[in-house]
């Protein structure tokens, strides 16, 4: 974290510097990261969409009771066109198993690492919201079907174009209907519930940018529409301002991430009204070094970890 400051703000600029600033302190606790539990399953119709899950040690109970199995989905950034569940390319392909294996071991939480599709795989929006539709519907009908996780408190977390999504999933009313299978104010017996969302340097617009992957992504002259602003001013002068019942909302902006995330960040929770949004400051992080600090046994770098599972905990069906 100490080398991160010089390196700037711009994504660009930070990324390869910052990969390369946590591959020793990832590769040091390679063992430990890769004892974590995991399988793969296919969720959609695609050869991408297939997800991780991590699973706690059977002798690993939650740090705090949970009256249901708290299942954490994590889905990653990389601009709508790279990102993958591993990320083969640094640090021992550890990038990543490093998410899984800190909140299972240390929580107790399931864990869930989805592949969505990217513009290569010929993604156009809304297909980011649909894929995260699928990976919760994969919960609802198969994961809740395996023993001890018949009652399900689900979690969500979307970093970058990962909150994206995530947003997409929770704005748009082409998946209203599929949001309200698992919206309650209280739980009333077995079944999945959405009960926490975070969202990580999240850009919820773009101002006045326009490049070639935003026009592809969201469509020509769509570029604002279809951010997470655009969707939900689109929706609230319908009179159709989402709510989410029981769930909490955690946004998280990083110290150095880019000026038009924090301020996108401030005017997304002042005008999502219908929310209860919390807002958070990772002191000392840019875009990229939260998830690799994860599982380095550092303890400033896993705060923002620590941080996220007792919101989770905060949210959790009591």
């Amino acid at each position: 974290m100490d080398k991160l400051r010089p390196l700037g703000r711009g994504i660009d600029d930070v990324l390869l510097p910052t990969f390369a600033a946590y591959a020793q302190s990832l590769i040091a606790k390679e063992n430990e990261i890769r004892s974590t539990r995991r399988e793969t399953q296919q969720y959609g119709f695609t050869p991408r969409q297939q997800l991780d899950i991590y699973y706690p040690s059977k002798d690993k109970a939650p740090a705090t009771p949970f009256r249901a199995k708290p299942v954490f989905v994590f889905l990653y950034g990389g601009g709508f066109v790279g990102g993958n569940k591993i990320n083969e390319e640094y640090a021992h392909s550890l990038i990543f198993r490093n998410v899984g294996h800190f909140f299972a071991s240390r929580f107790g939480f399931t864990v869930i690492v989805p592949d969505y599709r990217l513009i290569s795989h010929g993604a156009k929006y809304p297909s980011g919201g649909e894929d995260v539709k699928l990976v919760v519907e994969w919960i609802v009908k198969e994961l809740s079907k395996q023993e001890g996780y018949e009652s399900i408190d689900l979690f969500l977390l979307g970093n970058s174009a990962g909150g994206i999504h995530l947003t997409t999933y929770l704005l748009a009313p082409e998946f209203k209907a599929a949001r309200e299978v698992v919206l309650a104010e209280e739980r009333k017996g077995a079944g999945v519930l959405l009960r926490g969302v975070i969202l990580l340097g999240t850009p919820f617009h773009w101002g006045k940018e326009d490049n070639v992957i935003l026009r592809t992504y969201l469509g020509d002259g769509k570029i604002f529409e279809n951010s997470s602003m655009g969707i939900l001013q689109r929706e609230k002068k319908k009179g159709a301002e989402p709510t989410l019942p029981g769930v909490k909302v955690n946004i998280l902006v990083s110290e150095l991430d880019p000026e038009l995330i924090y301020d996108s960040s401030k005017e997304f929770k002042e005008e999502w009204k219908g929310a209860e949004i919390s807002y958070d400051v990772l002191e000392g992080h840019n875009h990229i070094s939260p998830q690799l600090g994860l599982s380095t046994g550092i303890e400033k770098e896993e705060a923002w970890g620590v941080q996220v599972a007792e919101f989770c905990q905060s949210c959790a069906t009591k």
